[in-house]
């Protein structure tokens, strides 16, 4: 018994020092990772694909809670459906996040809704009578993550999940309702 309430004393103190540790103080933070994406084109029934990628994506706190993020992902998808198309997605989004719980926590969930634009190449975008190898549209995306602090200047997202609304040609609605999830690691910077 002593043994036990020894080694959850031990284990407690641990903690606690490791969450002083783990305290994010930062101003800003950049976060490098992989993104996979769920498109459902096209959208009568579901061609759906998935595209593989990298991200990466800054962010600077203006307040405990609250900062501004920049978001860049690039995916790529082969061979759909037995065809030649190999698309190529990029997304440029920027936008509020909250952070729900403060920095001084080691775990930080997070919501943030972001808009912008997207690229896609090696494609099939019919508009009409016409059609595209490429197009550019609106993009925007509505979800949230968790960010496990390691550290004073790292943490861990294990996973960000969001909605992601592209609007591309394809002669039906001209939007694509899509799933995003992103893993990364955080690099923080700075002091508040």
């Amino acid at each position: 018994m002593n043994r036990t309430l020894c080694t959850l004393a031990l284990l407690l103190m641990t903690l606690t020092i490791s969450e002083a540790a783990a305290q994010d103080t930062s101003r800003a933070d950049i976060a490098v990772g992989y993104t996979y994406i769920h498109s459902n084109a096209p959208p009568s029934g579901c061609g759906c694909f998935n595209f593989n990628g990298g991200s990466i994506s800054a962010s600077w706190k203006f307040d405990p809670r609250w900062s501004i993020v920049g978001d860049l992902d690039i995916a790529h998808a082969g061979n759909i459906d037995s065809t030649t198309l190999s698309p190529t997605m990029t997304t440029y989004l920027a936008g509020p996040r909250y952070r729900i719980a403060k920095g001084t926590h080691r775990t930080v969930p997070f919501a943030n809704v972001l808009v912008g634009g997207a690229h896609a190449s090696n494609g099939y975008f019919p508009n009409g009578a016409t059609s595209s190898t490429s197009a550019t549209g609106f993009s925007m995306s509505a979800g949230g993550g968790i960010d496990f602090n390691v550290g004073k200047h790292l943490a861990i997202r294990p996973i960000d999940a969001e909605y992601l609304l592209t609007t591309f040609p394809n002669n039906v609605n001209g939007r694509q309702n899509n799933f995003r999830l992103t893993s990364a690691l955080v690099f923080r910077f700075g002091q508040r």
